[in-house]
């Protein structure tokens, strides 16, 4: 079994922070309106926290508020990841130097590997 370290410069949600649809899908309100002010790509691994700053986001782009917005803080860890899965393309992370390290380990263990 062959294992690859992922080792962001911050949190691995930093690399989530790109998407405005997913995030919005994730937050079951897809077409919602409320202003998300997303980081500039080149900033998102310099956030102190980057996972609560994702937490703020799906908050915001649910729309919800009262008991629903409690509900719902109580399924974030699954939002967030529901965000990944809805991600169709990650290229745009290949300005950011954490994950052009971790495309290159994969492809040197793929290659490795003759996969």
């Amino acid at each position: 079994m062959s294992v690859i370290c992922v080792v962001p410069v911050r949190m691995t949600e930093a690399w989530l922070l790109f998407d405005e649809a997913a995030i919005r899908r994730a937050a079951e309100n897809p077409r919602g309106k409320q202003p998300l002010n997303l980081p500039n790509l080149s900033k998102c691994e310099e956030l102190p926290d980057p996972k609560q700053y994702l937490c703020q986001l799906l908050r915001q782009a649910s729309g919800l508020t009262g008991r629903r917005l409690k509900k719902f803080r109580a399924r974030e860890r699954e939002k967030i990841q529901r965000i990944a899965e809805l991600i169709d393309d990650f290229s745009e992370l290949r300005s950011l130097s954490a994950f052009q390290i971790l495309e290159a380990d994969i492809k040197q263990m793929l290659k490795r590997q003759s996969w």
